[in-house]
């Protein structure tokens, strides 16, 4: 600040034309005077990032340097807004619109913003990508669609997956701390976009999702992700059984591909029964409504370190094949039907540091065995509406470090079980009961 580089507008400001510097904040207190805004000399600027409410006076011709443009959750962006934005910002090289919900398009000139190299518009009404956006060969990143997955995916682990190789106590418990804040979850929904017709152009395309491949121009949309083999990261919705053989073969020759995203639609038992294996080097792997068994080719992926499974139920053979995973250190599992009841594991997950499960009311019971879970940190139990559950084998995990506890569920009944569980734990400092928010 001293320098001039970075500057806010907060609470009440007076007008100042001596106000200048590269990177601007916009803060939710500012009462938004528009003549202090005017005085300002934006011919630096460089980014700007709004909290709160926008106003259309936000956008100037002034501002033809500016790179970053920063709206997340902000309040009152209009289409109008969006116009405006591609007019005056030639240059801009990273725009976020995430949370802007009352954006449902973007306009036909957006294939201007030439610079552009990552677009954010997770959490609005877009459900379609203009014509023009294959116009931006610069572009790196495209995250939209509105997921409400019981894992929220906010890239938390897909921006850092590097934190599952080999993840420290700290980073253990800020993962956590941001998963606990989470409200309720629903069922898995996802409103995915449809991509348009020259998508395949965009070769420097390193993350795209999530993208809607079960629409009428399938084939089309499959044969240009075929082209973009620079990717790392992809997010999918609409896979079911008339589909699944031509994605995965779409996909096969994607060798740099790292996180892989999928939802499924409802008519997909047996879909991936027979599909050539996704690429080798998949580090983190996440299916969402997915029926019946696990795909035959999860014990080939050496590299796998997040794995997040939301199916209706995996029977028991299913988990022990999850033992195979040499390097799995994340895993989230929900289920809607848990065999007999009971979540067993039989085998050992040697490598796995975190592990969450989401419980539902048939879940009376989760057993670990003697040997096999050497260096699990941390244990999350996420519970919807469970009156009584019991954990077997907390004083087996020997790197145990916390429990955390969220969810509908009997305080008393089961805090007097897991505590009595950790008291007892032969570790010389005792792992820690954590609670995330209670719903009624």
């Amino acid at each position: 600040m001293e320098e001039n580089l970075v500057f806010s507008l907060e609470g009440h400001c007076r007008m100042n034309s001596q106000r200048i510097g590269r990177h601007l904040a916009i803060g939710s207190t500012w009462d938004r005077d528009k003549n202090v805004f005017e005085s300002i000399d934006f011919s630096c600027l460089r980014s700007l990032t709004v909290f709160g409410e926008w106003r259309s006076f936000f956008i100037s011709d002034e501002m033809r340097l500016l790179r970053v443009l920063d709206l997340e959750d902000a309040k009152g962006v209009t289409e109008k807004d969006l116009e405006q934005m591609v007019k005056f910002l030639p240059r801009l090289k990273f725009l976020s619109l995430r949370g802007c919900r009352h954006i449902s398009r973007l306009p036909d000139s957006f294939g201007d913003l030439r610079q552009l190299q990552t677009l954010d518009i997770r959490d609005t009404s877009i459900t379609k990508l203009p014509k023009s956006i294959s116009k931006l060969q610069k572009l790196q990143f495209i995250r939209a669609g509105t997921t409400v997955p019981l894992d929220d995916d906010t890239g938390t682990i897909e921006t850092q997956p590097a934190a599952a190789e080999s993840p420290s106590h700290a980073s253990l418990v800020s993962w956590l701390s941001e998963r606990c804040i989470r409200r309720r979850p629903a069922a898995s929904q996802t409103c995915s976009v449809e991509v348009p017709r020259g998508i395949g152009r965009l070769t420097a395309l390193h993350t795209l999702g999530v993208i809607n491949i079960s629409v009428a121009r399938r084939k089309a949309i499959l044969k240009e992700l075929k082209n973009l083999t620079q990717l790392c990261w992809l997010g999918v919705s609409g896979i079911n059984r008339n589909n699944s053989q031509e994605f995965f073969s779409a996909i096969s020759g994607h060798s740099l591909l790292e996180l892989l995203v999928l939802y499924f639609d409802n008519d997909n038992e047996g879909c991936l029964d027979g599909v050539s294996l996704p690429p080798e080097n998949l580090r983190s792997l996440k299916l969402y409504g997915l029926v019946g068994k696990l795909p035959v080719w999860i014990k080939q992926l050496q590299n796998l370190r997040i794995l997040n499974l939301q199916m209706t139920m995996l029977p028991q053979e299913e988990i022990d094949l999850l033992g195979g995973l040499p390097k799995l250190a994340i895993l989230c599992i929900s289920f809607e039907e848990f065999q007999d009841g009971e979540l067993r594991f039989r085998t050992g997950l040697k490598p796995l540091h975190v592990l969450e499960i989401t419980c539902n009311s048939r879940l009376q019971s989760v057993t670990f065995p003697t040997l096999g879970f050497s260096n699990l940190v941390a244990l999350k139990l996420h519970c919807c509406s469970v009156s009584h559950l019991q954990v077997f084998g907390l004083r087996c995990l020997d790197s145990l470090k916390e429990v955390w506890l969220s969810g509908s569920y009997d305080e008393a009944l089961l805090k007097r079980h897991l505590g009595s569980q950790l008291d007892g734990h032969p570790n010389k400092i005792r792992p820690v009961l954590r609670e995330g928010p209670r719903w009624s």
